[in-house]
C-alpha cells in the first residue's frame, strides 16, 4: 500500500498516533517522539518533511480551540528569538559536533525533568514568568539548538511548564510549534526536500495523527493543573533519558 509493506504500515500507524495523542495531551512532543521512531524505518530525508506537514495540519486542529489561551506577549519574542538564531545554528551545524550537542541538551532536559518533578515545580509554582527579555533568550536558544541539532523545543518548553497556569503554557506552545514548522517547512521547500516521496508517508500517517490529537485532547480535559504538569516533566524525563542513551549506544558503537 503507498510502497510500505504490512510491518512498516502498522509502524507508522502506531507511531503516529501515540505521537500525535501527546501532542494533543501535553502541546508537544510529536516530533520528538515521531521523527525519531520512525526514522528507525524509513529515511530521515523522507520522514522530517512529511512529519512537519502532519504537525502543521494537526496544529491548525487544534488552534480555534486553544486561541483566547496564547500568551502572545511572551510568543511573540520567542519566535523573534527562534527566527533569529536559527540560520545561526545551521551554521554551527557545519563547525560543531551534533552529537554532542544533543547529549547536553538530553542530559540538560533531564536533570530539569528530574528536578521538577522531585520539589522543584512546587516551589517554583506561583511565580511570574520572565518578561519579554527572558523570553527572547529562551527563543534564540530555541533556534540555534533547532539549527545546529534539531532539537529546539526543549527550551521553550521548560519556558512555558516551569511558571504559569499549564493551559496557558500547552497553549502558547502549540502556536509556537505552528510557527516553527511553518518556518521549517520554508527551509525544507527551498532546499529541494519536498518532494513526490512525503506524500505517502503523509497521506498513511494523517488518519491515526488525527486520532490520537483528538485521543489526547481529550485527556487533557481530564487533567488538573498538577497532573498535567507532572505529565509534562515525565515525558519531557523520559525524552531525555531516551536522547542520552541513544547518543551514548551509537558513540559506543561507532
Amino acid at each position: 500500500m503507498l510502497g510500505f509493506d504490512a510491518p512498516t504500515l502498522a509502524w507508522i500507524a502506531l507511531v503516529s498516533l501515540a505521537a500525535f495523542a501527546v501532542r494533543g495531551l501535553c502541546g508537544f512532543g510529536s516530533s520528538m517522539i515521531g521523527i525519531g521512531a520512525l526514522a528507525q524505518v524509513l529515511p530521515p530525508a523522507r520522514v522530517v518533511p512529511a512529519f512537519l506537514a502532519l504537525e502543521l495540519l494537526t496544529s491548525v486542529n487544534l488552534v480555534p480551540g486553544i486561541w483566547r489561551r496564547i500568551d502572545w506577549r511572551s510568543l511573540r519574542w520567542v519566535v523573534a528569538g527562534c527566527a533569529l538564531a536559527t540560520p545561526a545554528g545551521v551554521m554551527l551545524l557545519a563547525h560543531a559536533d551534533a552529537r554532542s550537542m544533543r547529549l547536553g541538551v538530553s542530559a540538560c532536559l533531564l536533570a530539569i525533568a528530574l528536578a521538577m518533578l522531585g520539589g522543584l515545580g512546587a516551589r517554583m509554582a506561583g511565580q511570574r514568568r520572565p518578561g519579554g527579555a527572558g523570553a527572547l533568550a529562551v527563543g534564540l536558544a530555541s533556534g540555534l539548538l533547532n539549527g545546529a541539532a534539531g532539537i529546539g523545543g526543549p527550551p521553550a518548553v521548560v519556558f512555558y511548564f516551569a511558571n504559569g497556569a499549564a493551559a496557558v503554557g500547552r497553549a502558547t506552545l502549540i502556536a509556537f510549534f505552528l510557527f516553527t514548522d511553518v518556518y521549517a517547512l520554508a527551509w525544507a521547500g527551498a532546499g529541494g526536500l519536498l518532494g513526490r516521496a512525503g506524500w505517502p508517508l503523509l497521506a498513511v500517517a494523517l488518519p491515526f495523527a488525527l486520532a490520537g490529537i483528538g485521543l489526547g485532547s481529550l485527556g487533557y480535559q481530564r487533567l488538573d493543573e498538577a497532573r498535567l504538569k507532572r505529565a509534562v516533566w515525565i515525558l519531557l524525563a523520559t525524552i531525555g533519558a531516551i536522547g542520552l542513551a541513544s547518543g551514548l549506544w551509537s558513540g559506543g558503537a561507532g
